[in-house]
């Protein structure tokens, strides 16, 4: 069953702040412009990685800090999205940063395909940002904008600088203002979390004085449901754009939990023992009603929906030990998906839906298993280190989060889909069922 590893009343103002925020909104309060020069969309692995330069946006000493905090988290989010390769900052003295006539093509020397010329100013307490990304051979500009917001946001500005550079090299839409929403110690009990996609920014968003888990991402609408006990049995509570709480009408029963949305985010399909067994359900909330899915004497539970909404993959122990399985929407055509694992628990569906990411206990550890639903092809993308649970996929399919304990105490962590470059995102133990966020947070 998907495990509720030792990880309400959400503080409202909190949530309601941080969804208000206009991040990176540009000075003229206009809606970004769509790309324009792309010439080609890069999809698939068979690419070469884009070279680009992105020197701090001033050389003022008094901006010299946060020219240098944008600079670092532009060229970050671009190395982290996998369709770039950053010009080693060592060299960018060799060449003025300021975007006189001739220095594309000095650029161009040092290898940089593109490079991004920008300008920092602060007044009042806000950002005035301005970012123009030149190709360099040809030369040619490819954007010339401007980028606002009060100066506790810059990292937001330069994440949303990042996402339109990749937009607009790639074709594909960055991650870089997407958000992980995650369950940590609190006290006693156990709280829901938020964070930047690379593990920045982490605040507290419930106060429940008790137990909250698994947090889980509507589509849109930017709620969030997840399990509480601030009343007593486990329940599943959604958190609103708006700061409000909502107790979501389940089915009945003393266990409500494994949460998550339909496509559309106005279904939730959970597990509930309403019935007096562990069952899947599905809630429709402009109703309030709640209908069964499994119908079965063993636990069914980890629901979790494909992108269209067409099928749900759960976990279920009714062919001995816990394995994942695939079924219609609608409840029928149940198939089974793994066969090789001990037991395997808390599926994830690729934003293409073409695979689904899983843990897999093997020799008594669990790894993730990556696994094609075509043609049932599984590859174990982490190997041993600790115990790996609860992927979830970044909304451009590319990277995965999961909570690991290969460090002793568990911690969140994200790999490239095929088990690569892992990278550490929280520290100090005890955070576990991350969810990323399908959409980037810009209004």
């Amino acid at each position: 069953m998907r495990r509720l590893a030792p990880i309400a009343r959400a503080a409202a103002a909190v949530l309601v702040a941080l969804l208000a925020i206009p991040i990176a909104a540009r000075a003229q309060g206009e809606p970004p412009p769509k790309p324009a020069g792309v010439t080609g969309v890069i999809s698939g692995s068979g690419f070469t990685k884009i070279k680009i330069a992105v020197p701090d946006p001033s050389t003022e000493p008094l901006l010299a800090a946060m020219a240098g905090e944008i600079g670092r988290t532009i060229r970050d989010d671009l190395a982290y999205s996998g369709y770039f390769e950053v010009v080693d900052p060592v060299l960018y003295p060799l060449v003025s940063t300021s975007p006189e006539k001739q220095l594309e093509a000095k650029w161009a020397s040092l290898g940089a395909a593109s490079v991004v010329f920008g300008t920092l100013k602060v007044t009042s307490g806000r950002v005035d940002l301005r970012a123009h990304l030149m190709n360099t051979s040809p030369t040619a500009s490819l954007f010339d904008r401007r980028y606002g917001n009060p100066t506790d946001l810059v990292r937001r500005v330069a994440h949303q600088v990042a996402d339109d550079i990749v937009q607009q090299l790639t074709g594909q839409q960055g991650i870089a203002l997407t958000w992980i929403a995650f369950v940590s110690k609190h006290g006693k009990g156990k709280e829901v979390y938020l964070m930047d996609y690379d593990g920045q920014r982490i605040r507290r968003i419930t106060t429940t004085g008790s137990i909250s888990l698994m947090p889980t991402w509507s589509p849109v609408a930017q709620r969030l449901a997840y399990i509480t006990w601030r009343t007593g049995a486990p329940s599943i509570d959604i958190l609103e754009s708006d700061g409000r709480i909502a107790r979501a009408k389940t089915a009945g029963g003393t266990m409500n939990i494994s949460p998550d949305w339909s496509p559309d985010g106005r279904l939730i399909v959970y597990a509930s023992n309403a019935s007096g067994n562990a069952e899947i359900y599905v809630l429709d909330t402009t109703t309030g009603r709640s209908s069964r899915l499994t119908n079965s004497p063993a636990i069914d539970t980890s629901p979790s929906y494909s992108p269209k909404g067409r099928e749900i993959a759960f976990t279920s122990d009714r062919s001995g030990a816990p394995q994942i399985y695939v079924m219609d929407a609608e409840g029928l055509n149940v198939r089974r998906v793994t066969t090789s694992d001990d037991y395997a628990d808390a599926a994830a569906w690729s934003p293409k839906g073409d695979k689904l990411a899983y843990a897999s206990r093997r020799d008594g550890r669990f790894d993730i298993v990556v696994i094609d639903i075509a043609t049932g092809g599984a590859q174990t993308v982490t190997h041993g280190e600790g115990n790996n649970e609860n992927p979830r996929w970044s909304p451009d399919g590319r990277h995965i989060v999961f909570a690991s304990s290969r460090e002793g105490s568990y911690d969140l962590y994200t790999m490239r889909a095929d088990g690569t470059e892992v990278r550490r995102l929280t520290r100090g133990g005890d955070c576990f069922t991350p969810d990323w966020s399908a959409e980037n947070f810009n209004n």
